[in-house]
């Protein structure tokens, strides 16, 4: 039986040696993967917590210096509202603002409202205009660039005929002012 095992060996010489070096290679690449690659996981699993943690408690700021922030915002937002008597002077600015966008205006009606808590007056305007598409996407853009606190209300949109392009915008807007107490 010895001498069987020595023949197989002399014989399968070459195979039995490729064999052995694909076992010894797996068992190599085994202890590489289990003490290399775990120890590397494990540390950028920590390092990946570790910033989730910092990301997390970046958005939380101390909320006395959030309070000072909200109370600087709001002394900026009082800055951008005009006087009572500057109404003349918006809605000449409105109105410059559509005739310089190449857009017709109708006639404005507008409703004063008194806002006693803040010590505002809004004036609610309500008025159409006429004009192509471009030049009415150009008068939305001029009244969103308007220092002044303008907030659209209402937008609609209509075109009675669809072969010419003659787009009619009924708007309504609030304007605010300061000293309507």
């Amino acid at each position: 039986m010895n001498q069987i095992v020595m023949e197989i060996l002399r014989l399968k010489k070459v195979a039995l040696i490729i064999i052995l070096a694909l076992i010894l290679l797996n068992a190599a690449l085994f202890v590489l993967i289990n003490y290399f690659q775990t120890s590397a996981l494990a540390t950028a699993q920590s390092r990946w917590s570790e910033l989730r943690r910092k990301a997390a408690t970046a958005g939380r700021a101390d909320s006395t210096a959030l309070y000072r922030q909200g109370l600087s915002d709001l002394e900026k937002l009082k800055t951008r509202i005009p006087a009572k008597r500057e109404f003349a002077r918006v809605l000449s600015d409105i109105l410059e603002s559509a005739s310089g966008s190449g857009v017709s205006t109708s006639s404005i009606s507008y409703k004063p409202l008194v806002i006693k808590d803040e010590g505002l007056l809004s004036y609610q305007l309500t008025f159409s205009v006429s004009g192509g598409y471009a030049a009415i996407k150009s008068y939305l853009s001029d009244l969103q660039k308007n220092p002044e606190l303008i907030v659209v209300d209402d937008i609609v949109f209509s075109n009675n005929d669809p072969l010419v392009e003659n787009v009619d915008m009924n708007l309504r807007l609030t304007v605010y002012l300061q000293g309507g107490a």
